[in-house]
C-alpha cells in the first residue's frame, strides 16, 4: 500500500475536530495519509489553519466576535477559543492553530507531508514561514483556480499543486475538457468528486469507469495524476478503483479509510 496516498481533508472532519493539531496528528498516524489544512491570515499577520472566514462554525467564540472575519481579528483574539466543533471533552484543549505550530509538528518526522489550501495568504509571507522549517519540498498546494496554483509555483518552484472539480457528471466532464485544452496548466493533481449513483445492490458513481480511465490517462500524458473523492465507499468499490489504477484519494476519516484500504488490497 506504499504507493497509495490519500488527502486527509482538514486533518479529519469525522474522527477529530477539523483543522486542529489533534486532527493533523491523527492523520499522520496512518501510512499514505497527507493531511490538508486551509491557510488564512489574521489582522496582525499570523498565518492560521482555518477553513471558514470566521470563527462561527468551528469554535466557541462569543457573539460579536464569532461572525467577524478573522482577517480583522488579532492572533490573540483568535487563539483563546476552543475549536472542538462538537467533539467531546477530550478535545477541549484544541484551538485554531497557527501554521507555525503545525509545521513544528510536521518536522518531527521526515515522512510527513502536508497539503496547504491557499485561502487568504500572501505567498511571500507563506514562503518566509515555510523556510523557517525547511520543509518546502514536502508541501502540496491546493486552490480552486489554476492561476492561483501557478502563482504558488513561482514562489515554490516544482511544488505539486492540486485543483478539484465538483458538481454532477456532466459538469465535471465539461470542466475537465476545459482544463484539458490548457494541458492542465498549473495542475499536477486533479481531484474529481465521485457522487453516488447507486448504493445497492452495488455501489456505483455518476462518473463511469470509461471516463475515469480516460481522465487518468489524459492527466498522465502531461505528468499529472488523478485524485478521487468518493462520497461513499466500501471495500469492494475501493478494490475496483484500485484496479482502475487510481492511487490518490481524499477522505474525511483517515483511520476508517486506512482500514477500508487494507481490506480492499486484500481482495485484489
Amino acid at each position: 500500500m506504499t504507493d497509495i496516498f490519500y488527502q486527509a481533508h482538514r486533518g479529519s472532519t469525522e474522527e477529530a475536530p477539523e483543522n486542529t493539531l489533534a486532527a493533523f496528528r491523527h492523520a499522520w498516524r496512518f501510512p499514505g495519509a497527507v493531511p490538508e489544512t486551509d491557510v488564512r491570515t489574521t489582522r496582525d499577520g499570523v498565518l492560521i489553519c482555518l477553513h471558514d472566514a470566521t470563527l462561527a462554525r468551528t469554535t466557541n467564540a462569543p457573539a460579536g466576535l464569532r461572525e467577524q472575519p478573522v482577517a480583522e481579528l488579532s492572533w490573540a483574539e483568535v487563539q483563546q477559543w476552543e475549536a472542538r466543533n462538537g467533539f467531546g471533552a477530550e478535545f477541549a484543549d484544541q484551538g485554531v492553530p497557527a501554521l507555525n505550530d503545525l509545521l513544528a509538528e510536521m518536522v518531527r518526522s521526515d515522512e510527513r507531508k502536508l497539503y496547504l489550501e491557499l485561502k487568504d495568504v500572501r505567498l511571500e509571507r507563506l514562503r518566509s514561514v515555510v523556510d523557517d522549517y525547511g520543509i518546502a519540498e514536502r508541501l502540496l498546494f491546493v486552490a480552486a483556480s489554476p492561476q492561483v496554483l501557478m502563482a504558488a509555483q513561482t514562489h515554490f518552484p516544482g511544488a505539486p499543486t492540486m485543483a478539484w472539480l465538483g458538481g454532477n457528471a456532466a459538469q465535471i466532464q465539461q470542466n475537465f475538457e476545459r482544463l484539458a485544452q490548457t494541458n492542465f496548466a498549473g495542475i499536477s493533481h486533479l481531484q474529481l468528486h465521485l457522487r453516488v449513483q447507486t448504493l445497492k445492490p452495488v455501489l456505483t458513481w455518476e462518473l463511469d469507469d470509461q471516463f475515469l480511465s480516460y481522465a487518468a490517462e489524459r492527466l498522465r500524458q502531461v505528468g499529472a495524476v488523478l485524485q478521487l473523492r468518493p462520497f461513499a465507499l466500501e471495500a469492494t468499490a475501493m478494490a475496483h478503483l484500485l484496479a482502475l489504477g487510481v492511487r490518490w484519494y481524499v477522505t474525511d476519516a483517515p483511520e476508517q479509510f486506512s482500514k477500508l484500504l487494507a481490506t480492499a488490497v486484500a481482495q485484489k
